[in-house]
């Protein structure tokens, strides 16, 4: 039995390739959210719910998980922490899934490696700051910036993630309930909408519809703040998502 751990857009990918070959794959969300969202494309089995390495030992085993496929976003490090104590522990194979990364232009855009350096340097620069990292931490971003009112935040629209920005005092009108993909031109209009001179962006890859942020930043004259990603020691790890399929395959033979 294959385990895909997904949240992403490649995940529901990965699980339609492989049902085609083995029909012994579970999707794993970790939002009822998500598992709607993967339901309108895969056919599978899909779960949902987090679970720390113990609850994901158990459940392994519970089910005879012999593959984890780790399709998590980049940014989802505990996540991949736990996958990768939870395969160690009872010696089952763990492979990770990396979206390729974009170019590095360390000229052009600002990086930072965590969000409460994001914030400070927010803090340091001119002007109103379009962040686009989603609700998840974004207090670690926020808590740095002495004018709070010059942030607009985008998320999802949902309950919680309102609720959340309101716990920190951000203003209705500072919050951008929307739901992607976000194209260049509507990127541009955003950022023209709130006065943008900075936007804050992860470093999540083509599909994470990250170049088309860039190119609007590019089209507005806005500063691009870039956190990076967080150092994982993968045991094994794909960027090209044909390799892995392939070496799935070989594995379920």
């Amino acid at each position: 039995m294959i385990l895909i751990l997904g949240g992403t857009s490649d995940s529901i990918i990965i699980a339609n390739r492989i049902i085609k070959f083995s029909n012994d794959v579970i999707l794993s969300c970790a939002t009822e959210y998500g598992k709607e969202v993967a339901s309108k494309s895969f056919d599978g089995g899909i779960i949902y719910g987090k679970m720390d390495d113990i609850e994901l030992t158990k459940y392994c085993v519970d089910k005879g998980i012999s593959i984890v496929i780790d399709a998590t976003h980049p940014y989802a490090k505990q996540v991949s922490e736990n996958a990768i104590k939870a395969c160690k522990a009872i010696d089952i194979e763990y492979v990770r899934y990396e979206r390729p990364l974009i170019e590095k232009d360390e000229e052009k855009y600002i990086y930072c490696y965590s969000y409460e350096e994001a914030g400070k340097t927010i803090d340091r620069l001119q002007g109103n700051v379009l962040i686009t990292t989603g609700s998840k931490d974004v207090e670690h971003i926020i808590n740095e910036i002495k004018d709070k009112s010059r942030a607009y935040i985008r998320i999802l629209p949902q309950s919680g993630n309102i609720q959340k920005l309101e716990g920190l005092h951000v203003l209705p009108d500072q919050i951008i309930a929307m739901k992607g993909p976000f194209s260049k031109e509507l990127n541009v209009a955003i950022m023209n909408s709130i006065d943008c001179g900075i936007m804050v962006t992860k470093e999540s890859g083509s599909r994470g519809m990250i170049q088309e942020k860039l190119q609007a930043a590019d089209v507005c004259n806005v500063k691009v703040i870039v956190i990076g990603r967080p150092k994982i020691n993968y045991p094994k790890v794909f960027g090209d998502m044909d390799d892995m399929i392939n070496y799935i395959k070989g594995k379920t033979a």
